[in-house]
């Protein structure tokens, strides 16, 4: 054979190659302009929360033990809590907990969230709010919350509103509960700690922390990114002086359910 073989069907490319030119627009971490809202650094989005009876999902039967409606600025989430009813462990001394997590498919601008995602944060907000239940009352039995996101706006802030939806639809199904949890989110910009974050300024570092009030006791923290020990605790401590307030808003929509 004479020569090299030539592959007739692959498309050379161009000899010379040139970089694509964009303009970068960079994240402005600076709080000097303020918050596009206007509101304070310690200062989260108006709250409206209502405990009562909401419609069932296509995915369970039946009418919901107790249920809630939480909307914090932008973010909307309804809870359906189902039980206590009979547990697949007929020997089983304390309750089982579970919660379902799920986005609407119009919640978010973009999809980027896979049902991974969603079965973490499920398991997530399941040993968060868990430890605030009293399991050992319930034996033989399971309590599982149906979670829905109708609208988000920042994911961390959308989390810690969950956890405040499900405690105050647990609470309107009259589990016992050794407290109600409630939850903030923060985010680190710059060298400032910003509560409640919207999708635009979330930055790199974020926290949130979910704590019962009443108790002084944490039940869960989930961090994004990295940070100093010093900022570390200086964020956990801000969170639970704002998770007194949060607790303050569920509790009034619990005397407000029972009017």
């Amino acid at each position: 054979m004479s020569g090299a073989v030539q592959d007739r069907r692959r498309i050379n490319g161009p000899a010379r190659s040139v970089e694509p030119i964009y303009t970068a627009t960079p994240l402005d971490t600076s709080l000097a302009k303020g918050r596009s809202d206007g509101r304070g650094l310690d200062h989260m989005r108006p709250i409206y929360a209502k405990a009562g009876p909401i419609a069932s999902t296509a995915q369970t039967t039946g009418s919901a033990s107790g249920s809630a409606f939480y909307e914090q600025g932008s973010i909307r989430i309804s809870c359906a809590v189902y039980g206590p009813r009979s547990g697949r462990k007929t020997n089983a001394r304390r309750a089982h907990f579970e919660c379902d997590f799920q986005y609407a498919p119009f919640a978010c601008n973009s999809r980027t969230h896979t049902q991974t995602d969603e079965h973490e944060i499920s398991l997530f907000l399941s040993n968060t709010v868990g430890p605030a239940i009293r399991l050992d009352s319930y034996p033989k039995s399971s309590i599982d919350a149906y979670v829905t996101v109708i609208e988000s706006d920042g994911k961390m802030a959308t989390l810690a509103a969950a956890i405040n939806c499900i405690s105050l639809a647990l609470a309107d199904a009259g589990i016992e509960m050794y407290d109600t949890v409630a939850a903030c989110s923060m985010g680190l910009r710059g060298s400032q700690w910003v509560v409640d974050c919207t999708q635009a300024e979330e930055a790199e570092c974020s926290m949130l922390v979910a704590y019962m009030p009443s108790v002084d006791e944490v039940t869960g923290v989930l961090q994004n990114g990295k940070t100093s020990l010093e900022m570390h605790e200086q964020a956990v401590q801000a969170c639970t002086n704002v998770c007194v307030r949060v607790y303050a808003v569920i509790c009034r929509a619990l005397q407000a359910s029972l009017e």
